[in-house]
Protein backbone atom coordinates (compact mmCIF):
# COMPACT_ATOMS: atom_id res chain seq x y z
CA UNK A 1 0.00 0.00 0.00
CA UNK A 2 1.28 2.96 -0.98
CA UNK A 3 1.72 5.91 1.39
CA UNK A 4 -0.66 8.15 -0.02
CA UNK A 5 -3.55 5.34 -0.35
CA UNK A 6 -6.60 6.20 1.87
CA UNK A 7 -6.86 3.80 5.32
CA UNK A 8 -9.53 1.03 4.73
CA UNK A 9 -11.61 2.24 7.85
CA UNK A 10 -11.55 5.85 5.82
CA UNK A 11 -12.64 3.15 2.56
CA UNK A 12 -15.05 1.34 4.32
CA UNK A 13 -16.29 5.35 5.69
CA UNK A 14 -16.44 6.53 2.49
CA UNK A 15 -18.07 2.84 1.15
CA UNK A 16 -21.23 3.44 3.43
CA UNK A 17 -21.44 7.29 3.18
CA UNK A 18 -21.88 6.42 -1.03
CA UNK A 19 -24.44 3.30 -0.28
CA UNK A 20 -26.36 5.76 2.14
CA UNK A 21 -26.85 8.31 -0.45
CA UNK A 22 -27.31 5.98 -3.34
CA UNK A 23 -30.25 4.84 -0.46
CA UNK A 24 -31.42 7.88 0.09
CA UNK A 25 -31.54 9.66 -3.50
CA UNK A 26 -33.70 6.02 -4.19
CA UNK A 27 -36.30 6.99 -1.37
CA UNK A 28 -36.31 10.31 -1.91
CA UNK A 29 -37.14 10.01 -5.49
CA UNK A 30 -39.51 6.97 -5.14
CA UNK A 31 -41.58 9.31 -2.35
CA UNK A 32 -41.78 12.48 -4.37
CA UNK A 33 -42.96 10.66 -7.31
CA UNK A 34 -45.59 8.72 -5.61
CA UNK A 35 -46.45 11.89 -3.28
CA UNK A 36 -47.58 13.52 -6.80
CA UNK A 37 -49.37 10.16 -8.21
CA UNK A 38 -51.14 9.89 -4.72
CA UNK A 39 -52.15 13.81 -5.07
CA UNK A 40 -53.71 13.58 -8.62
CA UNK A 41 -55.15 10.32 -7.68
CA UNK A 42 -56.92 11.83 -4.44
CA UNK A 43 -58.09 15.09 -6.68
CA UNK A 44 -59.43 12.28 -9.44
CA UNK A 45 -61.64 10.74 -7.06
CA UNK A 46 -62.99 13.84 -4.99
CA UNK A 47 -63.82 15.23 -8.41
CA UNK A 48 -65.99 12.05 -9.61
CA UNK A 49 -67.80 11.68 -5.99
CA UNK A 50 -68.59 15.60 -6.18
CA UNK A 51 -70.41 15.09 -9.10
CA UNK A 52 -71.60 11.60 -8.72
CA UNK A 53 -75.24 12.46 -7.88
CA UNK A 54 -77.47 9.81 -7.95
CA UNK A 55 -74.87 7.45 -9.16
CA UNK A 56 -73.79 4.49 -7.24
CA UNK A 57 -70.37 2.53 -7.07
CA UNK A 58 -68.72 5.55 -8.26
CA UNK A 59 -65.52 6.27 -6.88
CA UNK A 60 -64.78 2.89 -5.45
CA UNK A 61 -62.29 1.99 -8.07
CA UNK A 62 -60.73 5.86 -8.09
CA UNK A 63 -60.38 4.83 -3.91
CA UNK A 64 -58.29 1.70 -4.42
CA UNK A 65 -56.31 3.08 -6.47
CA UNK A 66 -55.47 5.53 -4.76
CA UNK A 67 -54.73 3.32 -1.85
CA UNK A 68 -52.32 1.29 -3.53
CA UNK A 69 -50.61 4.70 -4.61
CA UNK A 70 -50.68 5.61 -0.90
CA UNK A 71 -49.41 2.14 0.65
CA UNK A 72 -46.47 2.59 -1.25
CA UNK A 73 -45.94 6.37 -1.05
CA UNK A 74 -46.02 5.44 2.95
CA UNK A 75 -43.76 2.45 2.79
CA UNK A 76 -41.24 4.69 0.47
CA UNK A 77 -41.60 7.58 3.20
CA UNK A 78 -40.22 4.82 5.85
CA UNK A 79 -37.51 3.95 3.24
CA UNK A 80 -36.65 7.63 3.40
CA UNK A 81 -36.57 8.30 6.92
CA UNK A 82 -34.80 5.11 7.63
CA UNK A 83 -31.68 6.09 5.31
CA UNK A 84 -31.16 9.27 7.34
CA UNK A 85 -29.42 7.29 10.32
CA UNK A 86 -26.46 5.21 9.69
CA UNK A 87 -27.93 2.93 11.92
CA UNK A 88 -31.25 2.59 10.02
CA UNK A 89 -29.11 2.19 6.62
CA UNK A 90 -29.87 -1.33 6.14
CA UNK A 91 -33.87 -1.51 6.67
CA UNK A 92 -34.29 1.46 4.09
CA UNK A 93 -32.21 -0.67 1.58
CA UNK A 94 -34.65 -3.94 2.23
CA UNK A 95 -37.71 -1.45 1.97
CA UNK A 96 -36.29 -0.13 -1.15
CA UNK A 97 -35.35 -3.44 -3.00
CA UNK A 98 -39.04 -3.94 -2.22
CA UNK A 99 -39.94 -1.03 -3.96
CA UNK A 100 -38.22 -2.30 -7.01
CA UNK A 101 -39.60 -5.47 -6.81
CA UNK A 102 -43.06 -3.88 -6.90
CA UNK A 103 -41.95 -1.71 -9.44
CA UNK A 104 -40.72 -4.21 -11.83
CA UNK A 105 -43.96 -6.47 -10.87
CA UNK A 106 -45.89 -3.20 -12.37
CA UNK A 107 -43.68 -3.14 -15.47
CA UNK A 108 -44.69 -6.88 -15.82
CA UNK A 109 -48.33 -6.42 -15.68
CA UNK A 110 -48.30 -2.96 -17.93
CA UNK A 111 -46.58 -4.99 -20.85
CA UNK A 112 -48.64 -8.23 -20.58
CA UNK A 113 -52.40 -6.04 -19.90
CA UNK A 114 -51.38 -2.96 -21.66
CA UNK A 115 -53.32 -0.53 -19.23
CA UNK A 116 -51.56 0.52 -15.79
CA UNK A 117 -52.51 -1.62 -12.79
CA UNK A 118 -55.73 -0.77 -11.00
CA UNK A 119 -56.13 -2.46 -7.49
CA UNK A 120 -59.35 -4.51 -6.81
CA UNK A 121 -62.09 -2.11 -5.00
CA UNK A 122 -62.55 -3.96 -1.74
CA UNK A 123 -65.40 -2.27 -0.90
CA UNK A 124 -67.75 -3.95 -3.45
CA UNK A 125 -65.93 -7.43 -2.95
CA UNK A 126 -67.92 -8.70 0.00
CA UNK A 127 -71.62 -8.94 -2.11
CA UNK A 128 -71.59 -12.38 -3.50
CA UNK A 129 -71.16 -16.32 -2.30
CA UNK A 130 -70.08 -19.17 -3.76
CA UNK A 131 -73.09 -21.57 -4.44
CA UNK A 132 -72.82 -25.01 -5.21
CA UNK A 133 -75.69 -25.08 -7.95
CA UNK A 134 -76.63 -21.63 -9.04
CA UNK A 135 -72.65 -20.28 -8.87
CA UNK A 136 -73.16 -17.12 -6.86
CA UNK A 137 -75.81 -16.05 -4.38
CA UNK A 138 -75.54 -12.37 -2.48
CA UNK A 139 -74.46 -11.87 0.69
CA UNK A 140 -76.92 -10.70 3.14
CA UNK A 141 -75.41 -7.15 4.20
CA UNK A 142 -73.73 -4.88 1.46
CA UNK A 143 -72.60 -1.40 1.07
CA UNK A 144 -74.47 2.00 1.61
CA UNK A 145 -77.96 1.87 -0.56
CA UNK A 146 -76.94 -1.66 -1.96
CA UNK A 147 -77.95 -4.44 0.20
CA UNK A 148 -79.10 -7.93 0.77
CA UNK A 149 -81.49 -9.43 2.87
CA UNK A 150 -80.97 -12.67 5.18
CA UNK A 151 -82.77 -15.01 2.25
CA UNK A 152 -79.77 -13.88 -0.01
CA UNK A 153 -81.60 -11.64 -2.44
CA UNK A 154 -81.07 -7.30 -3.41
CA UNK A 155 -82.86 -5.62 -0.50
CA UNK A 156 -86.66 -5.01 -1.65
CA UNK A 157 -88.49 -1.77 -0.05
CA UNK A 158 -91.92 -3.57 0.92
CA UNK A 159 -93.42 -0.90 3.57
CA UNK A 160 -97.10 -1.07 4.46
CA UNK A 161 -98.38 -4.36 3.32
CA UNK A 162 -101.09 -6.24 4.41
CA UNK A 163 -100.52 -9.65 6.59
CA UNK A 164 -100.68 -11.85 3.77
CA UNK A 165 -99.75 -10.15 0.62
CA UNK A 166 -99.41 -11.81 -2.85
CA UNK A 167 -95.70 -12.82 -3.14
CA UNK A 168 -93.84 -11.61 -6.69
CA UNK A 169 -90.91 -12.65 -7.12
CA UNK A 170 -88.44 -11.07 -9.96
CA UNK A 171 -85.46 -13.02 -11.65
CA UNK A 172 -82.77 -11.62 -14.15
CA UNK A 173 -79.12 -10.54 -14.28
CA UNK A 174 -77.70 -7.18 -13.30
CA UNK A 175 -80.94 -5.30 -15.29
CA UNK A 176 -82.98 -6.98 -12.60
CA UNK A 177 -80.41 -6.51 -9.30
CA UNK A 178 -80.79 -3.02 -10.86
CA UNK A 179 -77.19 -2.26 -9.96
CA UNK A 180 -77.70 1.48 -10.71
CA UNK A 181 -80.25 1.90 -8.27
CA UNK A 182 -79.87 2.08 -4.17
CA UNK A 183 -82.71 -0.19 -2.82
CA UNK A 184 -85.29 2.54 -2.60
CA UNK A 185 -85.01 3.21 -6.63
CA UNK A 186 -84.70 -0.30 -8.16
CA UNK A 187 -87.53 -1.04 -10.16
CA UNK A 188 -88.62 -4.20 -7.82
CA UNK A 189 -88.90 -1.38 -5.03
CA UNK A 190 -90.48 0.78 -7.35
CA UNK A 191 -93.00 -1.74 -8.76
CA UNK A 192 -93.54 -2.86 -4.88
CA UNK A 193 -95.17 0.68 -4.09
CA UNK A 194 -96.87 1.11 -7.31
CA UNK A 195 -98.64 -1.84 -6.52
CA UNK A 196 -100.21 -1.20 -2.93
CA UNK A 197 -100.09 -2.77 -0.04
CA UNK A 198 -101.88 -6.05 -1.66
CA UNK A 199 -98.58 -7.16 -3.60
CA UNK A 200 -95.34 -7.83 -2.13
CA UNK A 201 -92.29 -8.05 -4.81
CA UNK A 202 -88.55 -9.68 -3.95
CA UNK A 203 -85.82 -9.19 -6.12
CA UNK A 204 -83.60 -12.23 -6.79
CA UNK A 205 -81.58 -10.55 -10.02
CA UNK A 206 -78.24 -11.28 -9.83
CA UNK A 207 -74.98 -9.10 -11.84
CA UNK A 208 -74.07 -11.78 -15.06
CA UNK A 209 -77.46 -14.16 -14.46
CA UNK A 210 -78.98 -15.59 -17.41
CA UNK A 211 -81.98 -17.89 -18.07
CA UNK A 212 -79.50 -20.64 -17.60
CA UNK A 213 -79.31 -19.64 -13.67
CA UNK A 214 -82.82 -18.05 -12.97
CA UNK A 215 -83.85 -21.39 -13.86
CA UNK A 216 -82.00 -23.23 -11.38
CA UNK A 217 -83.03 -20.76 -9.04
CA UNK A 218 -86.19 -21.52 -9.80
CA UNK A 219 -85.89 -25.11 -8.47
CA UNK A 220 -85.11 -24.05 -5.22
CA UNK A 221 -87.01 -20.42 -4.47
CA UNK A 222 -90.37 -21.82 -5.11
CA UNK A 223 -90.86 -24.72 -2.76
CA UNK A 224 -91.09 -23.27 0.80
CA UNK A 225 -93.03 -19.89 -0.62
CA UNK A 226 -94.36 -20.06 -4.23
CA UNK A 227 -95.62 -16.78 -4.94
CA UNK A 228 -98.67 -16.10 -6.74
CA UNK A 229 -96.39 -14.68 -10.22
CA UNK A 230 -92.59 -14.95 -10.97
CA UNK A 231 -91.55 -11.69 -13.23
CA UNK A 232 -88.60 -13.69 -15.80
CA UNK A 233 -86.65 -9.91 -17.30
CA UNK A 234 -84.23 -12.43 -19.32
CA UNK A 235 -82.42 -11.89 -22.95
CA UNK A 236 -79.06 -9.82 -22.56
CA UNK A 237 -76.85 -12.06 -20.65
CA UNK A 238 -78.17 -14.95 -22.94
CA UNK A 239 -77.13 -13.15 -25.91
CA UNK A 240 -73.57 -12.52 -24.32
CA UNK A 241 -73.31 -16.39 -25.72
CA UNK A 242 -74.20 -15.54 -29.41
CA UNK A 243 -71.74 -17.13 -31.99
CA UNK A 244 -69.32 -18.94 -29.46
CA UNK A 245 -68.17 -22.47 -31.51
CA UNK A 246 -69.44 -25.38 -29.97
CA UNK A 247 -71.63 -23.70 -27.14
CA UNK A 248 -72.43 -25.96 -24.49
CA UNK A 249 -76.69 -26.35 -23.60
CA UNK A 250 -75.57 -25.33 -19.87
CA UNK A 251 -73.37 -22.35 -21.47
CA UNK A 252 -70.65 -23.75 -19.48
CA UNK A 253 -67.89 -23.26 -22.11
CA UNK A 254 -68.65 -19.89 -22.38
CA UNK A 255 -70.56 -17.93 -19.94
CA UNK A 256 -69.31 -19.62 -16.69
CA UNK A 257 -65.67 -19.12 -17.68
CA UNK A 258 -66.93 -15.38 -17.99
CA UNK A 259 -68.70 -15.25 -14.63
CA UNK A 260 -66.16 -16.95 -12.62
CA UNK A 261 -62.95 -14.07 -14.12
CA UNK A 262 -66.13 -11.07 -13.71
CA UNK A 263 -67.96 -11.58 -10.50
CA UNK A 264 -66.29 -11.56 -7.23
CA UNK A 265 -67.36 -14.93 -5.56
CA UNK A 266 -63.38 -16.62 -5.66
CA UNK A 267 -61.01 -15.56 -3.20
CA UNK A 268 -61.40 -11.97 -2.89
CA UNK A 269 -57.98 -9.91 -2.44
CA UNK A 270 -56.60 -9.24 1.13
CA UNK A 271 -54.96 -5.84 1.88
CA UNK A 272 -51.62 -7.43 0.92
CA UNK A 273 -52.11 -9.00 -2.27
CA UNK A 274 -55.01 -6.06 -3.50
CA UNK A 275 -51.82 -3.38 -2.52
CA UNK A 276 -49.37 -5.04 -4.09
CA UNK A 277 -48.51 -6.85 -7.17
CA UNK A 278 -45.48 -8.80 -6.68
CA UNK A 279 -47.75 -10.49 -3.63
CA UNK A 280 -50.37 -11.20 -5.40
CA UNK A 281 -48.24 -12.65 -8.26
CA UNK A 282 -46.88 -14.91 -5.97
CA UNK A 283 -49.91 -16.01 -4.45
CA UNK A 284 -51.31 -16.59 -8.10
CA UNK A 285 -48.13 -19.56 -8.43
CA UNK A 286 -50.40 -21.32 -6.07
CA UNK A 287 -54.05 -20.51 -7.59
CA UNK A 288 -55.91 -23.16 -9.76
CA UNK A 289 -56.02 -21.87 -13.79
CA UNK A 290 -59.71 -20.25 -14.41
CA UNK A 291 -61.79 -22.01 -16.51
CA UNK A 292 -60.67 -21.95 -20.26
CA UNK A 293 -63.17 -19.74 -22.54
CA UNK A 294 -64.92 -21.18 -25.39
CA UNK A 295 -63.89 -18.71 -28.76
CA UNK A 296 -66.40 -17.63 -31.61
CA UNK A 297 -66.65 -15.36 -35.00
CA UNK A 298 -68.01 -12.07 -34.95
CA UNK A 299 -71.32 -12.46 -36.53
CA UNK A 300 -74.41 -10.07 -37.10
CA UNK A 301 -76.64 -13.30 -38.19
CA UNK A 302 -78.83 -15.20 -35.57
CA UNK A 303 -77.32 -17.84 -33.77
CA UNK A 304 -79.27 -20.68 -34.38
CA UNK A 305 -77.95 -22.89 -31.92
CA UNK A 306 -78.29 -20.32 -28.98
CA UNK A 307 -81.72 -19.61 -29.77
CA UNK A 308 -82.93 -23.30 -29.56
CA UNK A 309 -81.07 -23.42 -25.86
CA UNK A 310 -82.73 -19.90 -24.93
CA UNK A 311 -86.01 -21.36 -25.83
CA UNK A 312 -85.50 -24.57 -24.45
CA UNK A 313 -84.89 -22.65 -20.79
CA UNK A 314 -87.26 -20.39 -21.28
CA UNK A 315 -90.05 -23.84 -21.55
CA UNK A 316 -88.37 -25.34 -19.07
CA UNK A 317 -89.04 -22.22 -16.32
CA UNK A 318 -92.84 -22.08 -17.20
CA UNK A 319 -92.53 -25.94 -16.41
CA UNK A 320 -91.61 -24.95 -13.39
CA UNK A 321 -93.69 -22.69 -12.63
CA UNK A 322 -96.49 -24.76 -13.56
CA UNK A 323 -95.58 -27.32 -11.02
CA UNK A 324 -95.27 -25.02 -8.53
CA UNK A 325 -98.51 -23.15 -9.35
CA UNK A 326 -96.61 -20.12 -10.14
CA UNK A 327 -97.78 -17.81 -12.97
CA UNK A 328 -94.89 -17.49 -14.78
CA UNK A 329 -94.08 -13.77 -16.60
CA UNK A 330 -91.55 -12.96 -19.35
CA UNK A 331 -90.58 -9.51 -19.70
CA UNK A 332 -88.65 -8.72 -22.67
CA UNK A 333 -85.14 -6.82 -22.65
CA UNK A 334 -84.78 -3.26 -23.12
CA UNK A 335 -81.72 -1.62 -24.12
CA UNK A 336 -80.29 2.17 -25.08
CA UNK A 337 -79.69 0.98 -28.87
CA UNK A 338 -78.64 4.66 -29.49
CA UNK A 339 -75.31 4.22 -27.43
CA UNK A 340 -74.54 0.57 -29.15
CA UNK A 341 -72.99 1.75 -32.65
CA UNK A 342 -70.01 1.53 -34.80
CA UNK A 343 -68.13 -1.86 -35.67
CA UNK A 344 -66.66 -2.42 -31.76
CA UNK A 345 -67.30 -5.72 -29.88
CA UNK A 346 -68.17 -5.33 -26.60
CA UNK A 347 -66.64 -7.06 -23.93
CA UNK A 348 -69.72 -8.19 -22.75
CA UNK A 349 -71.09 -9.24 -26.06
CA UNK A 350 -67.32 -10.11 -27.47
CA UNK A 351 -68.99 -11.70 -30.72
CA UNK A 352 -71.25 -8.96 -31.89
CA UNK A 353 -71.06 -5.26 -33.22
CA UNK A 354 -72.49 -2.43 -31.84
CA UNK A 355 -74.77 -1.56 -34.85
CA UNK A 356 -75.82 -5.09 -34.85
CA UNK A 357 -77.26 -5.14 -31.15
CA UNK A 358 -80.42 -3.91 -32.10
CA UNK A 359 -81.36 -6.77 -34.15
CA UNK A 360 -79.91 -9.08 -32.25
CA UNK A 361 -81.45 -8.71 -29.28
CA UNK A 362 -84.62 -8.26 -31.15
CA UNK A 363 -84.55 -11.27 -32.06
CA UNK A 364 -83.41 -12.55 -29.02
CA UNK A 365 -86.81 -11.05 -27.52
CA UNK A 366 -88.79 -13.06 -30.38
CA UNK A 367 -87.83 -15.82 -29.18
CA UNK A 368 -88.65 -15.46 -25.69
CA UNK A 369 -92.26 -14.21 -26.59
CA UNK A 370 -92.75 -17.52 -28.65
CA UNK A 371 -91.42 -19.54 -26.39
CA UNK A 372 -93.67 -18.09 -23.65
CA UNK A 373 -96.95 -18.61 -25.94
CA UNK A 374 -95.47 -22.44 -26.15
CA UNK A 375 -95.82 -23.22 -23.29
CA UNK A 376 -98.93 -21.03 -22.21
CA UNK A 377 -97.24 -18.39 -20.03
CA UNK A 378 -97.24 -14.70 -19.68
CA UNK A 379 -95.44 -12.66 -21.92
CA UNK A 380 -95.64 -8.75 -21.12
CA UNK A 381 -94.07 -6.56 -23.88
CA UNK A 382 -95.57 -3.42 -22.54
CA UNK A 383 -92.00 -2.04 -22.51
CA UNK A 384 -90.88 -2.54 -25.60
CA UNK A 385 -94.06 0.51 -26.64
CA UNK A 386 -92.42 3.15 -24.04
CA UNK A 387 -90.63 5.80 -25.34
CA UNK A 388 -86.66 5.10 -24.00
CA UNK A 389 -84.90 7.77 -24.40
CA UNK A 390 -80.61 7.90 -22.98
CA UNK A 391 -82.00 9.58 -20.05
CA UNK A 392 -83.38 6.21 -18.69
CA UNK A 393 -80.59 4.05 -18.74
CA UNK A 394 -77.08 4.91 -16.89
CA UNK A 395 -75.57 3.20 -19.84
CA UNK A 396 -76.62 0.63 -22.94
CA UNK A 397 -79.09 -1.18 -20.60
CA UNK A 398 -78.98 -0.11 -16.97
CA UNK A 399 -81.78 1.66 -16.08
CA UNK A 400 -81.23 5.16 -14.67
CA UNK A 401 -83.91 6.06 -10.76
CA UNK A 402 -86.47 7.39 -13.81
CA UNK A 403 -86.09 4.68 -15.88
CA UNK A 404 -86.58 2.00 -13.37
CA UNK A 405 -90.08 3.94 -12.52
CA UNK A 406 -91.15 4.17 -16.17
CA UNK A 407 -90.15 0.06 -16.51
CA UNK A 408 -92.25 -0.64 -13.59
CA UNK A 409 -94.95 2.10 -14.34
CA UNK A 410 -94.95 0.01 -17.89
CA UNK A 411 -95.66 -3.25 -16.15
CA UNK A 412 -97.59 -2.41 -12.99
CA UNK A 413 -100.72 -2.43 -14.23
CA UNK A 414 -99.97 -5.77 -16.30
CA UNK A 415 -99.28 -7.59 -12.86
CA UNK A 416 -101.87 -6.42 -10.95
CA UNK A 417 -104.78 -8.18 -13.04
CA UNK A 418 -102.11 -11.27 -13.91
CA UNK A 419 -101.12 -11.82 -10.25
CA UNK A 420 -104.53 -11.06 -8.65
Amino acid sequence: MSRNSPAPDTVAELGVKQFRRLILATAGIYFAVLAVVCLKEYLHYKDLVAHAGDLLFVGFQEWATFTYYFTWCVISLLALVASLPRRTVWIAFYICVALFAETISYVVFFATHLHLYQAPPRSAQATLDPHPFVLAVAHPGGIPGVTHDANHRRTTINDGKIAHPRLIYAFGGSTTYDIGNTDPNTWPSQLSRQLGSGFEVENYGLPGFSSMESMTQSLFAFRDSPPACAIYYEGWNDLRNSHVRDLAVDYSNFEYPYLYQSIPIMRRPGLLDANSLTIAYFLGLFAPPPPAMASGVVSDQKDTRLSQIYRDNIKLIAAIGKTFGVRVIFIPQILDYDRMTGDTTWRGEPFIKGKDMKKLMGLMNQDLAEAAGESQAYFLGTPLSENWSDADFLDTGHFSRAGALKFARSIGESLRRICQ
